[in-house]
């Protein structure tokens, strides 16, 4: 659990996810936690996706079929293609998205995106609304969350591996949440 900026991030699951979401007070904010719980993308990447990266036709409210977040938006600067959840699609159908441009603008810096520093604070609120501060949630958990649920799942690890956009096992590992009560249940069974 992350305490005082250390450590990883706790995972989000459905019910954090949704107690989380519905305590942000700005639309786009709940639009930056819904993507970031559909895709498992990193924070920055998302901040920096244009509007053309999620909507065929913005006016209309398009979707794609899948959402690209290109390399020069990513830590690993590797391109990633990820399907489009259908709940993240009915959530975009019903967002007054900006026309052109990035999809979360700065309303402050002209001609810039919003700041990793105002989701982290808007995220901050909502944790306080839901009486969930203090337990390890960050920008991070959707994409610890995205991962450990595909785990539990049962989906092998090169697809998540895949989906995830990681370049190794061993770097995927790190995002996967082993709760003890699992651990406990493994050691029983034998």
């Amino acid at each position: 659990m992350k305490v005082n900026k250390f450590g990883q991030a706790t995972p989000l699951t459905q019910e954090s996810y949704e107690q989380i979401s519905n305590n942000f007070v700005a639309e786009i904010h709940k639009i930056f936690w819904a993507i970031a719980w559909y895709t498992g993308e990193r924070p920055q990447a998302i901040l920096k996706a244009d509007v053309g990266q999620f909507y065929l036709n913005p006016t209309r409210r398009i979707c794609r079929g899948s959402i690209l977040f290109p390399g020069n938006t990513r830590k690993d600067k590797v391109s990633r293609e990820i399907p489009c959840h259908r709940n993240l699609e009915i959530l975009l159908r019903d967002f007054e998205c900006p026309q052109i441009g990035y999809l979360f603008p700065s309303r402050v810096r002209l001609g810039r995106c919003l700041s990793r520093q105002a989701i982290d604070q808007s995220l901050r609120r909502a944790l306080k609304r839901a009486g969930l501060q203090g337990q390890g949630y960050s920008l991070y958990s959707p994409r610890r969350g995205f991962i450990t649920r595909l785990n539990n799942l049962g989906f092998n690890a090169g697809l998540i591996k895949s989906l995830s956009g990681h370049a190794s096992l061993s770097s995927l590992g790190r995002y996967i949440d082993v709760p003890e009560e699992q651990r406990k249940n493994a050691i029983n069974i034998f």
